[in-house]
């Protein structure tokens, strides 16, 4: 499986993670990157992707005051971009070709227009004065000859060279964790029971808008949507309760078990370090530049 999620570049005076605005692309901010001089890059997913990049950047651009750069990768195979600077929004941009729509992928929310074709010269030229207001240096050679690619390409491979011919200082190692999220019961919570009761809710207002009666939500579904969304907020607070949220998520566990007439397995023990293997972490890192 290929890389899925989205990218953002973005001046934050704290952690991006926690800047207003940054939730319009996601919650699962798995990965954050210095760049240098406060420019920061957020790895992040949402529940029901591809997100609406237009309306996430112009608002992550008016809350920090600087440019925003954000795409979202699909498989690994090619990706959709946009570029904001505070009060005004780029068009969406088919990353790799620039120059026709995607004949694979949906690249945006339904309902809402897919990106058209660009020449690869407007497209740098976008880029380059992105960098000037983000007072960088943009390598127009470089930003041509990655958008030049032709298919098929690695996009996210391609999407981190751009990042860099932009004219940042550096692509950073991944910050450190506070919450091992590789490990259960965590995992629990963000790989099934999270994803699994948004599924549920998707499913009752799709049979509200058809006219149907939906089944009543199940016990466990709003505390493990609530639990998925803390458990991601606390990955980058070095203040948070670990072990509570270990306990919390057993006992979801258990509850989500019993209703089905299951006896859940024990748990592994205590919470451990991170495994940087089983996390992705060393993956991630092999694109730091420094």
């Amino acid at each position: 499986m290929g890389y899925w999620g989205a990218v953002v570049v973005a001046r934050a005076a704290g952690l991006l993670v926690d800047q207003d605005g940054i939730g319009g692309f996601g919650y699962q901010h798995r990965w954050l990157r210095d760049l240098g001089d406060g420019w920061q890059l957020v790895e992040t997913s949402g529940w029901n992707d591809p997100p609406d990049l237009l309306a996430p950047a112009g608002a992550l651009a008016a809350s920090t005051g600087h440019p925003v750069l954000a795409a979202y990768v699909s498989d690994g195979d090619c990706a959709v971009m946009a570029t904001a600077v505070p009060g005004a929004v780029g068009p969406l941009t088919h990353l790799w070709d620039t120059d026709g729509p995607c004949g694979v992928y949906r690249h945006q929310p339904r309902g809402l227009p897919e990106p058209t074709g660009r020449a690869v010269d407007e497209v740098v030229a976008e880029l380059v004065a992105w960098s000037t207001a983000a007072s960088l240096r943009a390598d127009a050679a470089r930003l041509r000859a990655a958008l030049g690619h032709e298919p098929p390409v690695v996009a996210d491979d391609l999407l981190f060279t751009l990042v860099k011919a932009l004219g940042v200082a550096r692509i950073g190692r991944t910050r450190p964790w506070s919450v091992p999220l590789e490990q259960w019961p965590l995992r629990w919570i963000t790989d099934l029971l999270g994803p699994r009761a948004r599924s549920e809710a998707a499913y009752r207002q799709a049979a509200v808008e058809d006219g149907d009666e939906p089944e009543p939500a199940a016990p466990w579904e709003a505390p493990a949507i609530q639990l998925d969304e803390e458990l991601w907020a606390s990955l980058y607070r070095p203040e948070v309760d670990m072990a509570g949220l270990a306990r919390r998520a057993e006992r979801l566990r258990t509850q989500y078990e019993a209703a089905r007439g299951r006896q859940p397995r024990p748990s592994d023990g205590p919470l451990r370090p991170e495994d940087p293997h089983n996390s992705g972490r060393v993956w991630a890192d092999e694109r730091a530049t420094g």
